[in-house]
């Protein structure tokens, strides 16, 4: 069996981020309009192509949706709230 040629993969990479980008985009319930969440299994397979393609968020505008996620409640083990302090 031959191997694929690097238009073929570049082509099936590209396709992957294509429909990545098209489910993580905005969903609504067609019935009560309501907006759904994105599916947890689409995102982690998201957070890992991008994590394979070393793409990280540099510094984050805290106004950006990245940025805001510093907001969150972050628990400990115990469930305790434990303020939230990002590597600078």
């Amino acid at each position: 069996m031959s191997r694929a040629s690097e238009k073929v993969l570049n082509d099936l990479h590209t396709k992957l981020a294509e429909v990545l980008k098209d489910a993580l985009q905005d969903k609504n319930d067609p019935e009560t309009g309501e907006k759904l969440p994105p599916n947890a299994a689409i995102l982690n397979v998201a957070r890992q192509f991008l994590k394979d393609n070393k793409i990280e968020a540099g510094l984050v505008n805290t106004d950006s949706a990245i940025g805001s996620l510093a907001d969150l409640p972050v628990f400990d083990d115990d469930e305790n709230v434990v303020p939230f302090r990002a590597s600078k």
